[in-house]
C-alpha cells in the first residue's frame, strides 16, 4: 500500500530553523536506507514559506507508515510532524 507523507512544522518551529536544520542533514544513513530498501519510493521538497517534505511511502499498514516516519531524525527532535495518507493509483471516486 502507498501511503503519502505530508510534513509540517511541529509546534513553535520556525521556518529558520527548518532551512538550517535540511541544510546540515540533508540525507541521513537511515534515511538513505529507506530508499535503498524502496520504503520510501519518492521525496519531494516542498516550496514556498514553509520548508518540508512529501514522502511517498510503500508499506503495508498505517501504523508501519507512522512508524517509519516517526523514526525520522526531523521528528524525533520535534521539527516536523506528518499527516498521513493512503493513496492508490485507481481514479474512481
Amino acid at each position: 500500500m502507498r501511503f503519502m507523507a505530508n510534513s509540517r512544522p511541529g509546534p513553535g518551529v520556525t521556518p529558520e530553523q527548518l532551512r538550517i536544520f535540511f541544510k546540515e542533514n540533508a540525507f541521513s544513513r537511515p534515511s538513505w536506507n529507506l530508499v535503498q530498501r524502496r520504503v520510501v519510493v519518492q521525496v519531494a521538497v516542498k516550496t514556498g514559506d514553509v520548508p518540508g517534505v512529501v514522502l511517498f511511502l510503500d508499506v503495508d499498514t498505517h501504523q508501519e507508515a507512522a512508524d517509519v516516519v516517526n523514526d525520522l531524525d526531523a521528528v524525533r527532535k520535534g521539527l516536523l510532524t506528518f499527516d498521513l495518507d493512503p493513496i492508490g493509483e485507481d481514479l474512481r471516486l
